[in-house]
């Protein structure tokens, strides 16, 4: 099968490559909008959806472990055997939550799915949320559990490389300046062979973007790099990079490096990184498209953690759905409205995004009282 554009609705027509073998592909969701509306137009399929989710191997009490149980439907509430009643949102982002899950689900739908995204202005419209600032905070609940920390590392031929993302800036220009945020970026090289429309008997090769990672980092120094290199790439891949010297440590732990010298002696190679220049150039143009450029720096890690999620779910909009929401379920800590708005001003006890250079601790298992049964790992 030739490769080209890939129908989100059709989970048959996909590449011929590394990413037909992905377990995404095997996930279920609705494939197209009006199958979406068909399928969760009620609060009640709404909770029959969820509860499937969240216990996806039978029902666990999280209380006493007991795996008997049945509905109190009228309040969205399992009461196990031993009488303990767990709700059904209870120990996740919508823990507490006013909004019906309804409109959760079609938040949930557009944020995961919309090739574009969408503002939060958009989003308020869209879901006729009545107050901006409950449409940001929903969106910003719902970009906190876009991490997968079981995700797995890029593998294969890597290309990596550092950007400023931010307005125009007086002054020093590239790694020195000083109120831009530096972002380091990694993409998944994936190259394909198609058929040679001069010779029918001879195929061309090519090459796309496979799984990103982006993150934004204090410094481009050494002591920064290699560790994120280390915890964002499989060992025995290909790295690509720049010149930059902080990279030089790479081979010694493990990686095959390739530096790809884009000047010498003050001229142009003609040599690049096409696959992570296209990245950052798509990252700047749906920040300054959809947002505006009005994205805050300290808000930033949350948008590059949404751009990820979706951009590595780009060829299945059911299964990237069917994600969100297990993520959703699997949250262990999410931002309410006056640590949301703290991180705004700088003030104690502000939330800290997840994948942001001061979310130093991986999520606790037992915050919150509860333990959802985690979804099978896929790349991500």
């Amino acid at each position: 099968m030739a490769h080209g554009k890939v129908p989100h609705h059709d989970p048959g027509a996909l590449p011929d490559d590394v990413e037909a073998c992905y377990p995404l592909a095997e996930q279920k969701g609705p494939r197209s909008f009006l199958e979406f509306q068909h399928l969760f137009a009620t609060e009640e399929q709404c909770a029959d959806y969820l509860h499937s989710i969240r216990w996806s191997e039978g029902f666990v009490c999280p209380m006493c472990g007991s795996r008997t149980g049945y509905s109190l439907a009228t309040r969205r509430v399992t009461e196990c055997g031993n009488g303990h009643q767990i709700s059904l949102t209870a120990g996740t982002s919508m823990h507490r939550s006013k909004l019906s899950l309804t409109l959760w689900f079609h938040a949930a739908y557009l944020v995961s799915t919309l090739t574009p995204g969408i503002s939060a202005l958009q989003f308020q419209k869209q879901l006729g949320i009545s107050r901006y600032e409950t449409a940001f905070q929903l969106l910003h609940k719902l970009r906190s559990a876009l991490v997968d920390p079981a995700r797995e590392p890029l593998h294969g031929a890597v290309e990596v490389d550092e950007g400023f993302i931010g307005g125009p800036e007086e002054g020093r220009p590239g790694r020195g300046a000083g109120t831009k945020s530096l972002v380091v970026f990694g993409v998944e090289i994936i190259r394909y062979a198609v058929p040679d429309p001069t010779d029918p008997n001879a195929r061309v090769e090519k090459m796309r973007a496979g799984r990103v990672r982006m993150n934004v980092i204090p410094d481009a120094s050494a002591e920064t790099l290699m560790p994120w290199c280390e915890l964002n790439i499989k060992p025995g891949s290909l790295v690509m990079t720049d010149g930059w010297a902080a990279y030089n440590g790479l081979a010694k732990l493990g990686y095959s490096h390739q530096r790809i010298l884009q000047s010498a002696k003050g001229k142009k190679t003609g040599a690049y990184l096409p696959m992570v220049h296209l990245i950052v150039s798509n990252l700047k143009r749906w920040l300054l498209g959809t947002h505006k450029g009005a994205v805050l720096p300290r808000h930033l890690p949350a948008y590059l953690n949404e751009f990820t999620f979706r951009f590595n779910r780009r060829f299945w909009r059911g299964p990237a759905f069917h994600r969100a929401l297990g993520l959703i379920v699997q949250a262990r800590k999410w931002p309410e409205y006056d640590t949301l708005y703290s991180v705004v001003k700088g003030g104690a006890g502000a939330w800290v995004h997840p994948n942001s250079p001061a979310d130093t601790s991986p999520p606790k298992a037992e915050e919150h009282g509860d333990k959802a049964v985690p979804l099978p790992v896929v790349l991500t």
